[in-house]
């Protein structure tokens, strides 16, 4: 995710929404407060364009699509309204407030040096409450690193990484979407530190 500042207004989820159409920056809505969410870096723009482009080619011909950062998803259980960097959504798009996808399965966000304790802690928190959700995948963007947070057979998040893709040798593997994505592919024409070429990080990962 991009850089993040608040903002407090006392708006409803429907005032947001119809602040927020006459913006010409985007806005996340958390627990009643404005994020406002600036540009990325090149680097961060970068993979999420590379994500974008292989998530989609892999899913052609499958019931499932995806959307970029400028998709509004809407968590079930509240009325946070987020902008994920990539999500992918199978069958028909549920809208709940306007233009906002209820039942994405799966969430990539990109982190940024500024985002990343937002993206772990309150961002993800919203997720949670999400219930089509099955996977939050986080990529970082200056080393060849992917984590995915996966939500059990009993509808419980992981509090750890469900597993841990690691350098450009990794495969990261979304078994929500039923697809795979070699790290050096997400990281093309991006400088990022070499960190080893083990596909899963065994310590990390749940087993």
């Amino acid at each position: 995710m991009a850089d993040a500042s608040i903002q407090r207004r006392s708006l409803t989820p429907e005032g947001y929404i119809a602040w927020e159409e006459s913006q010409v920056e985007r806005h996340e809505f958390v627990n009643g407060e404005i994020r406002a969410m600036s540009g990325g870096s090149i680097a961060h723009n970068a993979i999420v364009n590379n994500i974008a482009g292989e998530v989609r080619s892999r899913l052609k011909g499958t019931p499932c699509r995806s959307f970029t950062s400028t998709q509004r998803i809407q968590a079930t259980t509240s009325t946070s309204v987020f902008y994920p960097d990539i999500v992918i959504v199978c069958n028909v798009p549920k809208v709940g407030l306007p233009n906002s996808i209820l039942n994405p399965i799966t969430v990539f966000e990109v982190l940024s040096p500024s985002t990343s304790q937002y993206d772990r802690t309150l961002k993800f928190k919203g997720y949670q409450e999400i219930q089509s959700l099955q996977e939050y995948i986080i990529v970082h963007q200056d080393r060849a690193l992917a984590e995915v947070y996966h939500r059990a057979e009993d509808g419980v998040w992981d509090t750890i990484a469900y597993a841990v893709y690691v350098g450009l040798g990794a495969m990261l593997v979304i078994e929500s979407a039923g697809i795979s994505i070699p790290l050096h592919e997400i990281y093309e024409y991006v400088s990022v530190e070499e960190i080893g070429n083990n596909p899963v990080d065994e310590e990390n990962a749940k087993t």
